[in-house]
């Protein structure tokens, strides 16, 4: 449609519900009745005499009748002509009746188009009117990065001639990271992380991007960065967060614990943020404390980093399976972000309740897992108790354990316990 086309259809539909306000506004104030008891222009003089000429009109026909004689009716005539003298005084002033106000109305009528036209210009957007179809969802798409996009353009303007200047790139890569250009941001902090290889905290904003490029998984490079981080600054703030989140993403609950809890002894007690810490830790102690996490707690050394641990290690290769869960090229189409994955160890024979679970995030796949008594789901009935299990992988739409009509599974076994290089492919549909 043309500007022309859509100026008019605007004003022709902002016209009509002007008319629309307007005849809801005016009748009441344009159609007032006059009020009982009040006549335009009435002269009480002119009443009273008419009334007093019918009188006399009457008295007259009461002697042409014989009713009255001469004498009675001069007394008769004379006392109307005394009353009517009483009652209409010489200067006799017209009894005005009060005319319906219109006024009110008319203005209104001028007042409402006036200042509904003055509040659209000052308040609304009329050059939105002479935007086109297609400049629109662009202009809505880019309102949230046009502030940065110049900022953008100069910076990699500059790095074409400078290319060594390393807090440009760190800038550039913060930008492209605001704007959610996280596969930009990690380039340049990689640029800038060359140039800075020392800096914790320019390792730990690169590791972030990186994880957000690759889904939000800190598992691979982000947790290398993240180690080299707090080796250079045991108390970064955001390398410890990140460190504690990665080991929670990799179900190491006692250590991300651990992490947090050394984290929130940096920030203020009073801050906003320290709570969620507090409540993040609470959290991972609680899931740590249900696989028996508890009792191996790790503590930090001074030079800790994501994965260092004081105690002995958690995972005995001769009580564990481990292996790669994958998604069968027919399936993969299936599977959605926000699924969840459920890993787990049955016995071959009896009652199907999972001896040992684990539970990831579909974008973790593929994903190289382990199963040992730390994720036994009862202390009673650990996994080291079983000389060998089955093994299943099941994407779950609904996001629980219990299998579901649509959900996507793979299994393999009997597994003997302390096997490696386990391959599991999801490669059925739940019926």
């Amino acid at each position: 449609m043309s500007n022309f086309w859509t100026i008019s259809l605007f004003w022709a539909l902002f016209l009509l519900f002007i008319a629309v306000a307007l005849a809801f506004v005016l009748p009441p104030l344009l159609r007032r009745d006059i009020r009982p008891g009040q006549i335009a222009q009435v002269d009480r003089k002119e009443v009273n005499v008419a009334i007093y000429y019918d009188q006399l009109a009457e008295l007259k026909a009461d002697l042409d009748n014989g009713e009255l004689d001469a004498a009675q009716y001069e007394d008769a005539r004379r006392e109307i002509e005394k009353r009517l003298s009483e009652d209409v005084p010489l200067e006799s002033a017209p009894v005005a009746a009060a005319q319906p106000r219109r006024w009110p109305g008319y203005v209104l009528a001028g007042a409402i188009p006036a200042l509904a036209i003055a509040m659209y210009v000052g308040l609304g957007n009329p050059e939105a009117l002479l935007m086109s179809r297609a400049e629109a969802p662009a202009a809505v798409a880019e309102q949230g990065q046009h502030d940065a996009a110049p900022m953008i353009a100069a910076l990699e303007a500059k790095l074409k001639t400078k290319p060594d200047d390393a807090a440009g790139w760190y800038m550039l890569a913060r930008s492209y990271a605001s704007t959610g250009k996280y596969n930009e941001s990690a380039q340049a902090f990689e640029k800038a992380a060359a140039l800075l290889p020392d800096d914790a905290r320019l390792l730990a904003d690169y590791a972030d991007a990186l994880a957000m490029a690759q889904g939000q998984n800190l598992q691979g490079k982000p947790l290398e960065l993240i180690n080299k981080a707090l080796k250079l600054n045991p108390n970064d703030e955001k390398a410890l967060n990140l460190a504690a989140s990665a080991a929670y993403q990799n179900k190491d609950f006692a250590q991300a614990a651990s992490y947090w809890r050394r984290l929130l002894t940096l920030v203020p007690p009073d801050a906003d943020v320290a709570k969620d810490i507090a409540a993040a830790a609470d959290e991972a102690e609680k899931l740590a404390a249900s696989l028996g996490g508890l009792d191996n707690m790790s503590k930090l050394g001074e030079k800790g980093g994501a994965g260092e641990k004081t105690e002995q290690p958690r995972r005995q290769g001769a009580a564990a399976i481990s292996g790669m869960v994958t998604v069968s090229k027919d399936l993969i189409a299936k599977v959605s972000p926000t699924d969840q994955v459920f890993i787990f160890a049955q016995a071959p024979q009896g009652p199907k309740m999972p001896i040992a679970s684990l539970k990831i995030d579909s974008k973790q796949l593929p994903y190289r897992f382990t199963l040992d008594d730390a994720v036994s789901m009862s202390p009673n009935d650990k996994l080291s108790n079983h000389a060998e299990v089955m093994i299943s992988a099941r994407v779950s739409k609904s996001g629980q354990a219990m299998a579901q009509s649509g959900d996507l599974q793979g299994k393999i076994g009997p597994v003997k316990l302390g096997q490696q290089g386990v391959a599991i492919v999801i490669d059925t549909v739940v019926p």
